[in-house]
């Protein structure tokens, strides 16, 4: 809150535990600021995913490095790599 600037926006993005508390000083919400909470990404997935394509074909957005496949039969592994942060994006091969 403090490094943004007048009527900016704060977005917690994410999940925590139950009961997570966020404190803030009233001061930094002043001057327009906002907090906001966003579930889901929240966006608008036809243009985005539009987007994410176009910017892919330009060499701009390696989607493919995002993505670690696992055999359908590993899917634990897939968990474990996901939870463990060894992997962004975990992708499940059926057989």
């Amino acid at each position: 809150m403090d490094s943004m600037g007048m009527r900016g926006t704060c977005a917690f993005i994410g999940g925590a535990p139950a009961g997570a508390r966020v404190e803030l000083d009233h001061l930094g919400t002043l001057w327009g600021k906002r907090v906001v909470g966003v579930l889901g990404g929240e966006g608008r997935s036809a243009a985005l995913i539009t987007t994410l394509i176009d910017l892919h074909r330009q060499g701009r957005f390696p989607f493919d490095e995002l993505v670690t496949h696992f055999p359908f039969g590993a899917v634990g592994d897939a968990m474990r790599a996901a939870e463990a942060g060894e992997v962004i994006k975990p992708v499940l091969l059926m057989p």
